[in-house]
């Protein structure tokens, strides 16, 4: 029997880290089949921030998608998944799915997921108050 599949979105907030250990946890216990969707600015503050390549954490997931193949399964209503976790969900990310600006594939999968009424959970990053 496979496994039951979860999307994970990764944006360019800060703080890939979390996408970092979320990733590896999955993979650590083969629970789900992850599907990962990096964004082009996440591809950038993972280098900035932690020195790591896409495909670091494409290593971690049983299938990539690229952001810009909005052909990909998961922009389907009918690739049955769990649900979506985008971590970190960056301000702009947060904004399209919150307004159904689908402009990459992790604001499309995510639509998705609320078309379907499937989970969705996004971490925005909090700013600290100085």
């Amino acid at each position: 029997m496979s496994r039951q599949r979860l999307v994970i979105g990764v944006s360019g907030a800060s703080a890939p880290q979390l996408a970092w250990a979320v990733l590896g946890a999955l993979h650590a216990t083969q629970a789900v089949e992850t599907h990962l969707v990096l964004s082009a600015g996440a591809e950038k503050t993972i280098a900035a921030e932690m020195g790591l390549t896409r495909g670091n954490f494409e290593a971690l997931a049983d299938v990539s998608h690229h952001p810009s193949d909005m052909a990909a399964a998961v922009s389907s209503g009918s690739f049955q998944t769990l649900g979506m976790i985008v971590v970190p969900c960056s301000m702009k990310t947060l904004a399209a799915i919150a307004t159904g600006v689908s402009g990459d594939l992790v604001a499309r999968a995510a639509d998705v997921c609320l078309k379907e009424r499937r989970k969705l959970f996004s971490s925005p990053v909090r700013r600290r108050s100085t």
